[in-house]
């Protein structure tokens, strides 16, 4: 062992033992120069096996591509934070984090590589227990009563401020990005106000084309158009009630100005006629860019912003507030369960673990979604085990495209054809596999069934990443 790491060992060693955490060393040829007592406690190995004794007799399932400290001692690679999924010699799953880094001496020669892991298995009653109890207290709480889930401060604050809103009866802007829950506010402002026995009418000013507006928004008498018949708008359908007009920055500048008129005199004419339609309605108005943007690029006329500004909502993305990602999984797994038969009743720590590293450009609804498409793709047991984000596979999809060989072999390659072939087909099973959530995924995106794929991929001696989720 080179004496430097010999040093280094000796000075942390006590350290090593005292900091909770699975800690182990190799020494420059691959083998254990350090293993502590919480390594011998996840893999079933005591301190005395392990030293002296080269990584892959331990690990015999690895390889000098899958051990992530031999990567590191080879070719320098550093993982930080990087999940890895293994079993070990008693044929126990364990779930764990770890970093691992190369040690290099002052010369820059790497002499040995350091892992630490953290067992997931061991927070996990701690963090069930803790979703169960935030799981109860938003359903007796603001979840059972206006549907938003969450346990974080913020959000706690701005339902209050939304119900003081509500109230009030004045019209209120929400603005957040898309995804993060607007139109839950606006049913929160509804629900809780005077006019919560009135019509809460919704309309998406972003799904109509514009000539459709002013039709839609105030309604039409018989004639005015080709077609045209006696029909009433959404601002005369909410007489009494709640007007929600989410994406009003989708709004047209030339319709937002016969809105503002509505909303300052309480009447409206409908399209063809020049009758007045009296209406009191409550504006409540959404849009996925802030009132300055909006402004700035010209999307909302001035005094229609100060009309409808009275009240202002900034609904946070859910990247701002983790603490609600445990309870909205646990809402979604119940909710869409029936898609495996309620077969899957929780989430795995790892898969949880990752949803509290993801940002989430999508917000809740893309957790939402995701889970479901996870959902529909668990092949069995009782616990969703992998994730499949959509960004992830598709920047996946991509990388395997730019690494991906042309339509056919190059004509200098060497070998007969059918071992050319069989390099080629090796390679495209390989990046088709990079760009998949599971084999399912995979067998789908080639046209083959299960089978075939997995005696496929054995032909070939392709072994599944240990660090792919599922």
């Amino acid at each position: 062992m080179d004496a430097d790491l010999s040093q280094g060992i000796a000075l942390f060693g006590d350290f090593f033992d005292a900091i909770g955490l699975s800690v182990a060393i190799i020494d420059q040829d691959g083998r254990y120069a350090y293993y502590n007592q919480e390594c011998s406690q996840l893999d079933d190995y005591t301190a005395e096996q392990a030293l002296g004794t080269y990584l892959l007799e331990l690990y015999p399932e690895l390889d000098e591509n899958s051990s992530t400290l031999l990567q590191a001692l080879r070719q320098g690679c550093s993982y930080r934070n990087h999940y890895q999924r293994y079993r070990n010699p008693r044929g126990k799953a364990v779930h764990q984090v770890h970093t691992t880094l190369p040690l290099k001496r002052a010369d820059g020669r790497i002499v040995g590589a350091v892992e630490l892991s953290r067992d997931l298995a061991v927070v996990s009653p701690l963090h069930q227990a803790l979703v169960d109890l935030q799981q109860g207290v938003a359903e007796e709480g603001d979840g059972g009563l206006t549907g938003i889930i969450t346990d974080d401060a913020a959000m706690k604050q701005l339902i209050h401020q939304g119900r003081r809103l509500a109230r009030a009866d004045v019209q209120v802007l929400i603005h957040g990005e898309t995804g993060t829950g607007k139109e839950l506010f606006a049913r929160l402002l509804h629900q809780e106000g005077p006019r919560a026995e009135r019509p809460f009418v919704v309309l998406n000013c972003a799904a109509l084309p514009e000539p459709l507006f002013e039709s839609t928004l105030f309604g039409t008498v018989r004639g005015a158009f080709t077609g045209a018949e006696d029909r009433r708008g959404v601002l005369e359908s909410a007489h009494g009630g709640t007007l929600f007009l989410d994406e009003i920055n989708s709004l047209p500048l030339s319709i937002q100005g016969k809105l503002l008129r509505a909303l300052q005199e309480g009447t409206f004419s409908r399209v063809g006629s020049g009758a007045e339609v009296r209406v009191d309605v409550r504006v409540v108005a959404a849009s996925n860019e802030s009132p300055q943007r909006m402004l700035d690029e010209r999307k909302i006329r001035p005094d229609l912003l100060y009309r409808l500004n009275v009240g202002s909502l900034a609904v946070p993305p859910l990247r701002e507030r983790l603490r609600d990602i445990p309870l909205l999984a646990q809402s979604f797994l119940r909710k869409h369960g029936k898609v495996t038969g309620h077969r899957v009743q929780r989430i795995s720590h790892a898969v949880m673990e990752r949803m509290l590293r993801y940002h989430w450009p999508g917000n809740v609804r893309m957790l939402e979604n995701v889970l479901l498409r996870s959902l529909i793709l668990c092949e069995g047991g009782d616990e969703l085990d992998f994730l499949l984000l959509e960004d992830e596979g598709e920047a996946a999809q991509r990388r395997a495209e730019e690494r991906r060989p042309p339509a056919a072999p190059p004509p200098d390659a060497e070998g007969t054809l059918e071992q050319r072939m069989a390099r080629y087909e090796r390679r495209l099973l390989v990046d088709c596999l990079e760009g998949c959530a599971n084999l399912t995924e995979a067998a789908r995106r080639l046209g083959l069934p299960r089978a075939t794929l997995q005696y496929k991929l054995k032909k070939h001696g392709i072994q599944l990443a240990r660090t792919v989720l599922g």
